[in-house]
Parts: structure tokens; sequence; C-alpha cells
């Protein structure tokens, strides 16, 4: 059971992307080019200023928020998105606020973690600075994270129910998801180190071309656009395996009708 679920996670992913990457692309477009452009119109009008940095990160969650839901609702739903789909609602509002919940879940226990591995480092090894010191943090840091993003991954199940404006409550999503937290998130390490390798080969190509083929260049930029979507479909698309796992076995869910 815990291996099929963790397989099925982990293909069914790229099995949704591959069916629907045009519809993906019309979902994230928009959003991509907006930032874009606000990121040029910066620089030009600000040069290195941090003003236009908040202003960009605002937007980077709300077009977060805004292609979460319509992937989760493209996939669990069949709901076909807009050619330009610009929308941020209330529906992406929550969902951005869950997700920023879920994320400080995860950095706060972490950051405390450090804290306390820092203490412990420089009483152990005479110097929280040292580099036995910082290996030492960052392995204690790293344990933590790989116990806590299993049951974190149980609480993100909110967030699909939250774009499909199912009544799915934190408390609810933890206790009635056993069994799938740990399947999540080694699909979705499983996901990254498949990710790593391209963002790999692709800057061995980068570093072949060395900077003289303006075509070549052009060439890479536009697959590593195309490997960060990618890269947001995937990750999307657990969670969404996910949710529809945990509608199969305790919940009427959504009328989840696609693997």
């Amino acid at each position: 059971m815990f291996v099929n679920t963790t397989v099925r996670l982990f293909t069914g992913s790229f099995k949704a992307l591959f069916a629907d990457f045009d519809v993906f692309l019309r979902i994230c477009w928009a959003w991509y080019a907006l930032i874009a452009v606000l990121s040029v119109a910066g620089t030009l009008l600000f040069g290195d200023s941090k003003l236009i940095a908040l202003p960009i990160v605002l937007i980077w969650l709300c077009a977060s928020g805004s292609i979460a839901v319509a992937w989760h609702r493209n996939l669990l739903l069949r709901e076909s998105p807009a050619a330009m789909n610009l929308r941020f609602g209330g529906r992406e509002l929550r969902y951005v606020l869950k997700m920023f919940l879920v994320a400080l879940m995860l950095v706060i226990p972490a950051a405390l973690v450090g804290a306390v591995a820092g203490v412990f480092a420089a009483s152990l090894l005479g110097s929280p600075e040292g580099a036995g010191a910082t290996v030492f943090i960052i392995v204690v840091v790293a344990v933590v994270l790989l116990l806590l993003i299993p049951l974190l991954m149980r609480l993100s199940l909110v967030l699909p129910a939250t774009a499909l404006d199912e009544p799915l409550g934190f408390r609810e999503a933890f206790g009635n998801s056993q069994g799938l937290g740990l399947p999540m998130a080694l699909a979705g390490i499983g996901l990254a180190l498949v990710v790593g390798v391209f963002d790999y080969a692709l800057s061995l190509l980068a570093g072949l071309l060395g900077g003289g083929s303006i075509i070549g260049t052009i060439a890479v930029f536009i697959l590593s656009i195309a490997l960060q979507i990618a890269t947001t479909a995937l990750q999307i698309g657990v969670l969404t395996g996910g949710y529809y796992i945990f509608c199969e076995r305790y919940a009427p869910g959504p009328d989840t009708r696609r693997s």
C-alpha cells in the first residue's frame, strides 16, 4: 500500500502534466509575463533598488495561489481555465493564507531547532561558527525537516480542499490522512530529484555554450523557464493526488474522476 501510493502520486503528477501541459501554460503564462514585465520595469526605473522587491514578492504570492487553485480545479473538476488566468479573489486569498500558515509550521520549528542546535554546537565544539558546528546544525535541522515534512503534507491537504471550496479543516485533514504524509513527501522529494537532474544538465549545457552563442543562451533560458513551470505543476500535482486519495478513502469529496 505504501509503495503503491508513493508510485501513484509520483507517476500521476507526470501523467497529469504531460496530458494537460498546454492547459497549465494557459493557467500560468499571464502571471509569469506580468512578473517579468514588472521586474524589467522596476530595474529600469529603480536600478538595483529594493523598492520593487516587496511588490514582486506579493505578486508572486498571488500568482502562486491563483496558479495552484486553477490547476487543482482542472485536475479534480475538469474545470477549463481562461486564456489569460489572472484571477485572484476570495478563494485564492484563502488558499494563500493557508499556504502561509503551513509554511510557518515548517519554518518556525526548523528555526527554533537550528537555534538550539547552535547553542549545543557552541558548547560541544567550542564555536558556533566553525565548520564542524555548521555541519552539526545542518544535519540536525535536516533530520527535523524530514520528520516534519510528512506531517505537514497531511496538513497541506486543506489547500486543494480550499481550491474546491470544500470545508476541510487542519484537524480533520491531519486526523483522516494516516498513511498519506510519507508517500506524498517521498513523491515530492523524488520529483525534486528528477528536476534537479534536469537543472544540472541545463547548467552543463549553459557551460558548454560559454555564453558565446546568443541562440544557445536563449534556448537554455527558455528551457529553464519551462523547467520551472513543470516543477510548479508537478509539486501541485502531488498535493492534488494526495487529496484525490484522501477523498477516495475518507470523504465523499468532489467529483474526482481523474486519476
